[in-house]
């Protein structure tokens, strides 16, 4: 039984680890070329813990790097990023041994601001994506889910 439980207990530490981005680099902004702002607004339950990470290639899903890490507290964080290009985030909750994870991809125009919010509801988490460049008047942003089958990142077909 006890190591049954040790197991377990195991399992569940390096899927923390690997979800909290603790196994990903940190993600760099961009210090040149055209870039928009990122507004992150979550706010999770109590005891849940999110992560949003970028990837350094969006198209193809690979070189996950780690944005933010916030853990049981409401978070208004942002950042910029590379603009007029496709960009790839991964949202993650996770509460207790429950997770959610959702990778979206879309394009940013260069000078703006967006607003990312969490929809979350029992068993299922979302985003939702914002202009905001214009605080009085958001404007909804279309995201492709980058979601199929084991959590992979299908090709992208412009």
């Amino acid at each position: 039984m006890m190591k049954k439980n040790f197991i377990s207990s195991l399992c569940a530490l390096v899927t923390s680890l690997m979800l909290s981005g603790c196994l990903n680099a940190p993600y760099v902004e961009p210090q040149s070329g055209q870039t928009a702002e990122m507004v992150v607004r979550i706010r999770p339950a109590r005891g849940t813990l999110f992560y949003v990470n970028n990837y350094e290639n969006a198209e193809t899903c690979s070189g996950e790097q780690g944005i933010i890490s916030d853990a049981n507290r409401i978070s208004i964080s942002k950042f910029k990023f590379a603009a007029e290009k496709l960009t790839t985030l991964r949202y993650i909750e996770m509460q207790g041994s429950a997770s959610c994870s959702m990778k979206f991809s879309f394009y940013g125009k260069a000078n703006h601001v967006y607003a990312l919010d969490s929809v979350t509801t029992t068993g299922h988490c979302s985003v939702r994506l914002w202009d905001a460049t214009d605080m009085k008047t958001l404007v909804p942003v279309g995201i492709i889910n980058r979601d199929k089958g084991e959590n992979a990142c299908p090709n992208f077909k412009r």
